[in-house]
């Protein structure tokens, strides 16, 4: 069922983000409802723009939590969810997706960075590793995101893993 009025949030059961992907009649922040690493929601191309990914097996507080989360404007996994999404070990066949065409505006600098915060690094582990200061760290991460149209890092890692971009670091 369809909300009337915009929400700030809506929870919405994967099969209907697979039967339209889209998320325009849902809102700007969605959370999907997924069965665990086995759901066909994970081949959706909606995967990539949800701001939160609740199991379905998750214990009440952890809904709790994401919505707070989202609220707030971070993204939510759950936490049983991390390590297989991270990995791209999820339990389907997966076909490779093209990288999306957001990702040829990025230089080769910002795809090193997005590759780094891909990884769960931060602004300060970044900066120590390709020797340059935080804050150009900071400045490369905003135009990543506004680049790659992602809301938040966590947006970004997944999108980057989903699609299973080159991990290119430039020094």
């Amino acid at each position: 069922m369809r909300p009337t009025t915009p929400a700030d949030i809506t929870v919405v059961e994967s099969g209907a983000l697979e039967a339209d992907p889209s998320l325009a009649p849902w809102g700007t922040r969605v959370i999907a409802l997924v069965n665990g690493r086995h759901d066909g929601f994970w081949r959706s191309s909606a995967c990539a723009r949800v701001a939160g990914i609740i199991d379905r097996d998750d214990p009440d507080h952890s809904y709790v939590a994401a919505v707070r989360e989202v609220l707030s404007g971070r993204g939510w996994v759950s936490p049983e969810l991390v390590p297989t999404l991270l990995s791209g070990r999820m339990e389907h066949s997966r076909v490779p997706e093209p990288p999306a065409a957001e990702v040829t505006l990025l230089t080769d600098r910002e795809r090193g960075v997005a590759a780094l915060v891909a990884k769960g690094l931060s602004n300060s582990e970044i900066a120590q590793q390709l020797t340059i200061e935080r804050s150009t760290v900071k400045f490369h991460v905003s135009n990543v995101l506004r680049k790659m149209r992602c809301r938040d890092r966590s947006q970004l890692a997944v999108l980057w893993h989903s699609h299973t971009l080159p991990v290119r670091i430039a020094a």
